[in-house]
């Protein structure tokens, strides 16, 4: 039942009681409710009062008066969760030694964007009697802490090198609980090796996946959306006209416009590329509130190899996505954390695949099979695969994807199609792209329904390339003329852009001998349009 309903019906007289005290508390109205919504998670959970002490503060301080009962059917609305699973106190208690071991405050350790509660892992190893000092210590107030008290046992250099050199040699995650001595100690101290501590780069990977796992868990349990209207009314000049028209969303306008700023600094046209992704840092801002974990999706596939030549910008624009996000959700919460990690491109590298696949799995686990966001994430997931030279693990997702996307829309399954052929492409395999092109074409002619322009314009491009090099220009001219028309029909798409099918076009048309009807420009484009031959 609404939770509005439920308050009302805490108005209803009790029957058979006088009705001058048969009149339960009011309920609160919703604008009541959405008005402490942030003040009541502050205290409910940031700072793990009960809910009795938390009505009493919201009592006096804002005269809000509710039941117990009404609060509890918020806490469920709202999805609110304040207490933890074991596997995620056992994950949270290997994260607090870890921290303790490197020397940082383990008081700055956040789960799911709130201050952890250091009480709920210390039972986890209670038992543990090489971390006595450990847990003492965190029973004390922040300033107290002192991790240098821990004695530290001496290891010779050598011994030190080879054992961090195992680790980062390792294709594995490291089990850092392996890495301690054992306790030579009469005194139950900790005792471990200073030498002997997990590698920076491994330490930074291990907490960018623990705070991207905290992220996933935010979006689905504690995170509201503002739906396309609120987007519109809060950020009014920086939403894109196409997105306000309603010809695509905020995510795909913004994967499409680092693709295309990236395509414009690659064919030496700077001030353009500048352009374009000045507009996609306009973009951001709308996305961490309406989208965050596809905003990072959009961000590992853009950047899961480093842009040759262009470290600079890619960390500026890395960097200014990062202050964004930790400016408008906080400076510890675990999206900011996550964002922060993957501006270092040594740690990037390996992070992108396992981060993806974190909020792939957190849609499926959320979301039905056939959700569009999860599809699209899983044709991303297989593209950034495909960047980074992971062939065969990307073939065995693309066949997973086109099984699945067989009881989809034709139009998934034909973009299905598509992210296999781009596999086949990267791998020069000429034969195995033209078969996908041709059923691509074949799919989309059949389909009166349905257009994927986007995706046939993909395999029109290809199929011409083949033909070029076969030096059969009349059917490759047939193939770029119709992938002009799609070019102009739609958004830019994955694929080549319109002005670049133009350049070929033109280079195939003089090969023929046969006079240009356009000068290279997007000025022409209605006219090769309408002179579109099938």
């Amino acid at each position: 039942m609404d939770p509005e309903m439920n308050d009302q019906f805490e108005l209803m007289p009790h029957s058979g009681e006088p009705s001058s005290l048969s009149w339960r508390i009011a309920g609160p109205t919703p604008q009541q409710w959405l008005a402490i919504k942030d003040e009541f998670t502050h205290l409910y959970v940031g700072e793990n009062r009960r809910l009795k002490d938390v009505r009493a503060i919201l009592s006096r301080r804002h005269s809000f008066n509710a039941s117990e009962k009404m609060f509890k059917r918020r806490i469920a609305d709202w999805k609110i969760h304040k207490n933890y699973k074991a596997k995620e106190k056992e994950l949270l208690a290997k994260r607090v030694k870890e921290c303790v071991e490197a020397g940082h405050d383990v008081h700055t350790i956040s789960f799911r964007g709130r201050p952890l509660k250091l009480d709920r892992v210390k039972r986890q190893y209670r038992s543990d009697k090489r971390f006595t000092q450990v847990w003492e210590q965190l029973s004390q107030s922040p300033d107290d802490i002192d991790t240098e008290e821990i004695r530290v046992k001496e290891e010779s250099p050598s011994t030190a090198t080879t054992r961090s050199k195992t680790l980062l040699d390792s294709s594995t995650s490291p089990d850092y609980s392996k890495i301690l001595t054992n306790d030579t100690s009469d005194h139950g101290l900790l005792a471990m090796t200073s030498n002997i501590l997990p590698p920076n780069e491994l330490y930074n990977v291990e907490v960018a996946l623990f705070h991207t796992q905290e992220a996933v868990q935010w979006q689905f349990t504690t995170f509201t959306p503002l739906k396309p209207r609120e987007l519109q009314a809060r950020f009014p000049d920086t939403i894109p006209e196409e997105v306000r028209s309603g010809q695509t969303d905020q995510v795909s306008a913004f994967w499409l416009g680092l693709y295309r700023g990236f395509d414009a600094i690659q064919t030496g046209k700077a001030d353009e590329s500048l352009t374009i992704f000045d507009k996609c840092c306009s973009m951001v801002q709308p996305l961490i509130h309406a989208a965050p974990l596809q905003l990072l999706s959009c961000l590992l596939v853009h950047f899961a190899t480093p842009w040759n030549g262009m470290a600079a910008l890619e960390e500026h624009l890395l960097s200014f996505i990062h202050s964004m996000v930790e400016s408008s959700l906080g400076e510890h919460h675990p999206l900011a954390v996550a964002l922060h990690k993957i501006t270092a491109a040594g740690v990037r590298t390996h992070l992108v695949e396992s981060m993806m696949q974190m909020v792939i799995q957190g849609y499926g686990t959320h979301r039905k099979s056939s959700n569009s966001s999860l599809f699209a994430l899983r044709v991303d997931q297989i593209d950034m695969l495909r960047k980074r030279g992971s062939f065969q693990q990307a073939q065995y997702l693309c066949q997973q994807l086109l099984k699945d996307s067989q009881s989809m829309s034709p139009k998934r399954y034909r973009t299905a199609l598509a992210a296999l052929g781009r596999v086949y492409t990267e791998q020069k395999e000429e034969f195995a792209v033209e078969g996908v092109a041709h059923r691509i074409l074949q799919l989309e002619t059949s389909d009166s329904g349905s257009t994927n322009s986007s995706t046939a314009a993909w395999a029109c491009d290809q199929l011409a390339s083949i033909c070029i090099t076969r030096n059969d220009f009349a059917s490759a001219e047939q193939y770029l003329l119709r992938a002009v028309r799609m070019s102009c029909a739609s958004l830019p798409h994955r694929g080549p852009s319109a002005a670049s099918i133009i350049t070929r076009l033109d280079t195939c048309m003089r090969q023929q001998g046969k006079d240009v009807l356009f000068d290279g420009t997007h000025s022409n484009l209605p006219l090769l349009s309408q002179s579109l031959v099938y």
